[in-house]
C-alpha cells in the first residue's frame, strides 16, 4: 500500500508538501540554537526567521558547511583567531587579527579567501577564523 502522506517526488509540489516545509522552517526557527547546513535554503530561511526573535541571531547558530550568504551581498570578512602558516602552494598564511575576505567554502574544513593585509589569495582551515558581524545603526522610532 502507498501512503499519500509519505514524502515522494511526485508529491513535492502539493499543498501538503508546502505546508510541511513551512512547518519545518518555523520549527527550526524557534529552536534555542540552530545547527544545520547553510548550503540549504531551508536552513538559511530558518536562520532569517530567527532574526526577529533575537534581534541579532548571529550567535545562535552553527553551520556545518557554508557561511550565511545571499546573492549580491557585500564582501564577508572573517577575522583570524588562530595563526596559520602556509603548508603548500595553494594555502595562505595569516596572523591573529588579520582580516580575511571569504571567497568560498570548500566544505572539507577549508575555505578560500584573501588576506586583506597581504593581499594573498588561497585556502586556509576554516576553524582558524571567526565571522565578523558588521552592525548598522538603525532608527528606533521611539515615537511609534
Amino acid at each position: 500500500m502507498i501512503y499519500p502522506c509519505l514524502p515522494r517526488v511526485n508529491n513535492r509540489y502539493t499543498n501538503t508538501s508546502l505546508r510541511g516545509i513551512l512547518l519545518d522552517i518555523h520549527l527550526l526557527s524557534v529552536c534555542n540554537y540552530l545547527v544545520c547546513t547553510f548550503s540549504s535554503q531551508v536552513c538559511r530561511s530558518a536562520y532569517e526567521r530567527m532574526q526577529p526573535r533575537y534581534g541579532d541571531a548571529s550567535g545562535w547558530f552553527r553551520s556545518l558547511d557554508d557561511s550565511y550568504h545571499f546573492f549580491g551581498q557585500n564582501p564577508h570578512h572573517w577575522k583570524a583567531v588562530i595563526e596559520h602558516t602556509r603548508r603548500n602552494y595553494n594555502e595562505i598564511s595569516f596572523e591573529i587579527g588579520d582580516m580575511i575576505n571569504i571567497a568560498g567554502n570548500h566544505w572539507n574544513g577549508y575555505s578560500k579567501g584573501i588576506n586583506v593585509r597581504t593581499n594573498k589569495e588561497g585556502l586556509f582551515p576554516t576553524y582558524k577564523v571567526k565571522s565578523v558581524v558588521e552592525r548598522a545603526t538603525m532608527p528606533t522610532y521611539p515615537e511609534v
